[in-house]
């Protein structure tokens, strides 16, 4: 949700940098972004659904191994690789197009969370309890990263420091 600002002119927060001299300015003020950041953000937002789609399909897969039939493991196991590598690209993109530093930084989160996926599921015991709170976190990541990707889009495609 965001906050109005500037009695009923329809000015919100997401509208309203700040200058280092001085108060609020307008966003519209800035230097448009260049071609690169203006069509990376757009192929960000994308691959940021698309991965929160595959960690989904990654959850159902379990509960059907759960609760149908184990033989769902396999595909679980197995479709891990067809999108285990996506956090490394959505961190290319997250510096090509330029985004700020927490969605950056969020970004790379993903990539370490991953591999510790991967370190849960194989040691067992205790800490293979953590495997699902993991991939809990991991879907909470995802699916903040394609929200502020779509309001940063939204809004502009507006410098980064904007929302960061």
């Amino acid at each position: 949700m965001t906050a109005r600002l500037g009695n009923d002119r329809g000015i919100t927060a997401h509208d309203l940098v700040m200058d280092i001299g001085g108060g609020p300015r307008h966003a519209s003020d800035e230097a448009p972004l260049p071609a690169r950041v203006r069509w990376t953000r757009p192929i960000y937002l994308g691959l940021a659904w698309i991965f929160v789609g595959c960690i989904a399909a990654q959850v159902f897969f379990a509960g059907m191994a759960i609760f149908v039939d184990s033989v769902y493991w396999q595909w679980h196991t197995t479709f891990i690789h067809a999108f285990e590598f996506l956090p490394l690209l959505l961190l290319a993109f997250a510096f090509a197009a330029r985004l700020p530093v927490a969605m950056r930084w969020l970004t790379f989160s993903l990539v370490a969370l991953i591999f510790a996926q991967y370190a849960t599921a194989n040691i067992g015991g205790m800490a293979g309890a953590f495997h699902p709170l993991s991939a809990l976190v991991i879907s909470w990541i995802a699916v903040s990263l394609a929200n502020r990707a779509w309001h940063l889009i939204r809004a502009g495609n507006a410098p980064a420091r904007l929302t960061a």
